[in-house]
């Protein structure tokens, strides 16, 4: 699937980066790239994050940068009450800061950006910073981004996302391969049975090289994938609605209640009923 381009007009943003903050009953698949970085950090949701080919979950207070041109969508698992899904996003071109000095360490840090970064453990005192970021002046503002970009860089914590293949893929043709496609398939079917077979027919593949081109493009294999992306939406189904553990196994694609226990117990380190009581 092809990324879209998105506008956005910093010039008539008053401001040397533009900041928001959104809700959402869900996050929507919106494929999309555009040149300014991105700096999100998810305070409510869970579901999967894509970054360029990078497909991983994410949950309460992720954090990445985006680089330039690098697309990108968070997708949410299942759509519930607006409160649970919070992002607060800033938005910025990064030849600004090349006209100081000071700020040369930020460079590095966008360059690196290239491929996403997910910071895995943010320190409070920069979530903060982010949350109570509106209520500040201008001025305060500008002072307070710079201190969240210089936090980034000192954070080691972190994990480059996208692959070195996939960005020069990418910069090659200008489009994204077919894994996205095949992941929103998977993401919109997740209630029905999906097979290996179906799959490999849906990318016009044998089997065996189906497995084989999935596991390279996005990090797992198509079951660890299926089963990851189901079990999420169930969590978020176990926690938003009142419905019985066999019809939330039946809406994610389980046959059997016992094979989501198993599953849902080897991934979470517990069972739905104990999950649900937290």
């Amino acid at each position: 699937m092809k990324p879209k381009l998105e506008h956005i007009d910093l010039k008539n943003a008053q401001s040397s980066f533009r900041f928001f903050r959104r809700e959402a009953a869900a996050f929507l698949p919106f494929w999309h790239y555009h040149p300014e970085l991105e700096l999100t950090l998810i305070t409510k949701g869970q579901g999967t994050r894509f970054i360029g080919d990078s497909i991983l979950s994410f949950s309460d207070f992720d954090l990445v940068l985006v680089g330039e041109n690098l697309p990108h969508h968070w997708v949410s698992m299942h759509q519930i009450e607006a409160s649970r899904n919070e992002a607060f996003v800033f938005q910025f071109d990064k030849q600004i800061f090349s006209l100081f000095p000071e700020c040369r360490a930020f460079l590095s840090l966008f360059e690196e950006a290239e491929h996403g970064i997910h910071f895995t453990n943010p320190n409070n005192n920069l979530i903060n910073q982010i949350i109570n970021f509106e209520s500040k002046s201008k001025i305060s503002q500008l002072a307070t981004f710079i201190e969240i970009l210089q936090g980034l860089v000192e954070d080691k914590k972190r994990l480059v996302l996208s692959s070195n293949s996939y960005l020069d893929k990418y910069h090659k043709y200008g489009t994204q391969t077919k894994i996205s496609k095949t992941t929103n398939f998977i993401l919109e079917h997740l209630d029905q049975k999906l097979t290996v077979n179906q799959m490999s027919e849906f990318t016009n593949m044998v089997p065996q090289s189906f497995c084989r081109w999935f596991k390279n493009h996005s990090g797992h294999s198509f079951i660890s994938f299926l089963n990851q992306t189901r079990i999420q939406r169930a969590s978020h189904l176990l926690l938003s609605t009142n419905l019985n553990i066999q019809k939330i196994a039946f809406a994610c694609g389980y046959e059997s209640l016992s094979h989501f226990n198993r599953t849902f117990k080897k991934l979470k380190e517990e069972s739905p009923r104990e999950f649900r009581k937290k």
